[in-house]
């Protein structure tokens, strides 16, 4: 992850907020300082601070950085490129370059470390979600990196974005939900993003911690070797249970089953 600083010269070099790069997925988000307001933040964010958010989702990060680099389609990019030593079009690279200036206003970026950060932005960035798990019913368990943990039910929330119909009809792609780069919500790809602040003020608190189901996988998911020494029978034994469906796996793989560890504890 990289992290920037952003500035605005015009108010004497007045910090405004953070951006961060996520290298892996080539996304970034911004979080802004809860003093800005519509006139001072960023204008292409000022919709959002109106509405109090202060937390700016990739895609509106990322129309925020094309703004402030060379735009893909200019008529002479090869040659720019090759004379900034670059191969190809890469817009974390150019915003390197120019430091995130623009000639339509005074912001600038500033590269710093984590440590750097405010202790106003450190704090809601332990807000963030920490993991994610899909439950029945189109709800989903989500864990925050502060312990907090809710349900959500996502029918609910997003009943009226017809994006989602796809999701909710279908459990198998419900299922896989995921986080999002640095924790700031979770999706089923970048189209279908929701934000750890609206997960948080929507979910109803949930009555097992991110600790609690650590400790459950740990202690009662149990493998195929362990199942035969539970057992005390061979692998091949076990693969006639599970045919049968006697005993039957929570994940399937190529050599090896997950099972959970009190349905082999009840044959016994």
């Amino acid at each position: 992850m990289a992290e920037f600083e952003i500035h605005d010269k015009s108010q004497q070099g007045r910090l405004l907020g953070y951006l961060f790069y996520y290298e892996s997925s080539k996304r970034f988000f911004t979080e802004l300082m809860a003093d800005t307001d519509e006139w001072t933040c960023p204008f292409i964010f000022s919709g959002f601070v109106k509405r109090g958010i202060y937390s700016i989702d990739s895609e509106w990060s990322g129309k925020f950085v094309s703004q402030r680099v060379i735009p893909p389609d200019r008529q002479n990019l090869g040659s720019v490129l090759k004379e900034n030593g670059l191969k190809e079009y890469d817009e974390y690279k150019l915003l390197l370059l120019s430091e995130g200036r623009c000639a339509q206003d005074e912001l600038y970026l500033v590269r710093i470390s984590e440590k750097d950060i405010s202790e106003e932005i450190q704090k809601r960035l332990t807000k963030k979600v920490l993991d994610v798990m899909a439950l029945k019913n189109n709800r989903v368990a989500v864990f925050f990196k502060d312990g907090k943990s809710v349900s959500v039910d996502i029918e609910k929330l997003c009943k009226d974005n017809r994006l989602y119909l796809n999701i909710l009809s279908n459990e198998e792609i419900f299922r896989r939900v995921s986080v999002s780069p640095g924790g700031n919500g979770i999706e089923w790809g970048r189209e279908h993003f929701i934000s750890a602040e609206i997960l948080r003020r929507s979910g109803k608190e949930f009555g097992m911690s991110y600790e609690d189901l650590s400790r459950f996988i740990k202690d009662r998911l149990v493998d195929t070797a362990e199942v035969s020494q539970m057992l005390n029978c061979s692998r091949q034994y076990i693969k006639q249970l599970t045919d049968k469906e006697k005993i039957t796996p929570v994940r399937k793989g190529a050599n090896n089953n997950i099972y959970l560890k009190g349905q082999i504890e009840r044959e016994e």
